[in-house]
């Protein structure tokens, strides 16, 4: 009989307090001193996580591949919104997916030429009008959208890098105030703050060991998914 793998239990990651730096507002952005807490704390348990990342589930070749096509969001084929779509929601290897999936797929790409046109330059405006036209209450899908049109400056944002996220601002900012999902653009303002905050103050004190911005989501997102109370995954 063949015996089942197990994972080893990982711990929750803790971030050392801070010694003698004076108190920040809990709105500020994370500090130096802050983000490399942070980072320090990370990084033993750092491959752990990215490494448990379902690349069976989230097909990478799709994820490249539908990052190039949305380069030219004007040239964006029927296609590539479908499986850009697929790919966010881990319906890749599914032969069937709810209907509602379905419908906001035919929606988008019956939309996308007029929403293209109609973007302003800034990334607030752009997800404002994209939110306006293929949400509301989508927030998760739209943010994913302008993470395929400007993935330089916005990283994907979901339920569980966002969990990940508030988990280490609590640390070094007690008085943060949390959400349990991310809802509206200043959730993902934060994800986006907290992700070129460590990455930054990784780089500086550990440049060794930095990963890529796409690697610390993997790590942040299957955390997250670890800190997810057991009752809520059933």
């Amino acid at each position: 009989m063949k015996t089942p793998h197990t994972r080893r239990p990982v711990p929750r990651i803790v971030v050392p307090p801070a010694t003698g730096s004076r108190f920040r507002s809990p709105t500020d952005r994370l500090s130096s001193d802050e983000a490399r807490r942070i980072a320090r704390a990370i990084r033993p348990w750092f491959d752990e996580y990215a490494d448990r990342y379902d690349q069976k589930k989230y097909w990478p070749k799709v994820y490249t591949s539908v990052r190039r096509e949305f380069g030219q969001p004007a040239g964006v084929s029927p296609d590539a919104i479908r499986n850009a779509l697929r790919w966010k929601w881990g319906h890749l290897s599914k032969p069937a997916f709810p209907a509602a999936h379905a419908k906001l797929i035919a929606q988008i790409q019956e939309g996308w030429s007029e929403a293209v046109a109609a973007l302003p330059a800034s990334t607030v405006g752009a997800f404002e009008e994209l939110d306006a036209r293929f949400g509301p209450k989508r927030f998760i899908t739209v943010a994913f959208l302008l993470h395929l049109l400007r993935p330089l400056s916005v990283p994907i944002v979901d339920q569980h890098n966002f969990r990940a996220v508030n988990s280490f601002i609590r640390q070094v900012r007690p008085t943060w105030r949390s959400k349990t999902m991310p809802t509206r653009y200043r959730d993902l303002e934060t994800v986006t703050m907290f992700m070129a905050a460590v990455l930054k103050g990784w780089r500086q004190s550990m440049p060794a060991s930095a990963p890529s911005s796409r690697r610390l989501d993997k790590s942040l997102m299957m955390y997250g998914k670890a800190l997810k109370p057991a009752s809520a995954r059933r």
